[in-house]
């Protein structure tokens, strides 16, 4: 399947190998303008915090910008602290976020009773999948009963109030296949953190890869999804003594499909859609939620995790440099992080943050990832902040 990307992938691949090629590690560089003259082009700077923080810090004037998953650009633009300079989709076009991982730890397992980790991450598959349609009608429907249980159900997950999370939703795309624009989104990113140097050629041999295209075709475990349609309902729980231990980012509303799928409403009013087919879930997360996908995937190592929800960057990035046994077997979403700066600073541009500080969660997350390809594209450099 993935042949058919090449072409396109290879200009791609020529277009990123020119936006990351290191410049000078001085403070400033030099282009030619318009009239030859030399023009000075100065770093954007970055710091890593929680998203939690990122409204507070901006709105006190420690950072200038932020890039984060929804809800937390919509909170800071509803509360005129700040305003969206970017939309992810405008950096990468459908570019894939969240996705289902799971443990191949947990797939191994045998539950007992003609039950394993495999059988039960088919149906916690199909509870996704039906969850996420669910979600797309609703979204489709801005006058029914089942948009306003899903904004609902946002509130009840991110804690924020209706309209930030009815402005959330407007940005999100939600979706559990994983089709040829998603599997062409996987390679890119893949090959992007290669030429960059967060993950060297060598991971790709250690993990038993042969090259990228390799890499994606296994780690794209595409098994569930093609069984998901066969999974009927089941009368009782079938891992009543071992739940799944679900896995997800705190306040994300990328991943709001594992709260609608514990809903009962949403499953029909008797049963959740987990339980309809025959799954028990918990929380992996003792307070709500990871910080970040890079700490979640060192859950998934410790063994703390069967399945979770986070960013496609730290479950690629993990897994071929940490050696973290997962693999990917859905899509959450697409696109839905902003960079988001001060309200009222003339910031206009991806070049008017030259000398700027933005927040991002992790240098292991997408959003990390998708400042550096905005802030590259602009033929600038993007530096840690030190001091």
């Amino acid at each position: 399947m993935l042949e058919a990307l090449s072409m396109e992938r290879n200009v791609l691949y020529a277009i990123i190998v020119a936006a990351v090629v290191i410049v000078s590690s001085a403070a400033a560089v030099y282009v030619l303008s318009g009239d030859d003259e030399p023009k000075e082009k100065y770093p954007v700077y970055f710091v890593t915090m929680g998203v939690t923080t990122m409204n507070a810090a901006l709105a006190s004037g420690e950072i200038d910008g932020f890039i984060a998953w929804e809800p937390f650009g919509s909170e800071a633009i509803l509360g005129d602290i700040g305003e969206a300079l970017i939309w992810s989709g405008d950096i990468v076009p459908n570019h894939p976020c969240c996705v289902v991982v799971a443990s191949t730890d947990y797939l191994e397992l045998d539950l007992g009773g003609g039950v394993s980790g495999a059988s039960m991450t088919t149906r916690f598959v199909k509870a996704h999948a039906e969850a996420t349609s669910w979600m797309v009608d609703a979204l489709d429907d801005g006058d029914g009963a089942n948009y306003t249980l899903l904004v609902d159900l946002g509130v009840q997950f991110t804690g924020k109030s209706e309209a930030i999370v009815e402005s959330a939703l407007d940005h999100m795309k939600y979706g559990y296949q994983m089709d040829l624009s998603f599997m062409e989104g996987i390679t890119n990113f893949t090959e992007m953190f290669i030429i960059g140097g967060a993950i060297t050629e060598d991971k790709l041999a250690t993990g038993g890869y042969e090259d990228v295209d390799d890499f994606v075709e296994q780690y794209t475990n595409e098994t569930f999804l093609d069984a998901e349609s066969t999974v009927q309902p089941s009368d009782v729980i079938l891992n009543p003594d071992d739940p799944v231990r679900i896995g997800f980012l705190k306040s994300d509303i990328h991943q709001l499909a594992q709260w609608v799928a514990q809903n009962k409403t949403v499953g029909g009013g008797a049963k959740s859609l987990f339980e309809t087919y025959g799954v028990n879930v918990v929380n992996a997360s003792a307070v709500g939620g990871y910080s970040s996908g890079p700490e979640e995937m060192d859950k998934f190592a410790a063994g703390e995790v069967d399945i979770g929800y986070l960013g496609c960057a730290p479950a690629i990035q993990k897994h071929l440099n940490a050696q973290v046994h997962t693999v990917i077997v859905a899509q959450a979403n697409s696109e839905g992080s902003a960079i988001v700066v001060e309200a009222g600073a003339g910031i206009e541009s991806i070049d008017d943050l030259q000398n700027k500080t933005i927040a991002v969660p992790s240098t292991g997350t997408i959003q990390f990832v998708l400042l550096k390809r905005a802030v590259n594209d602009e033929g600038l450099e993007l530096q840690l902040k030190t001091a």
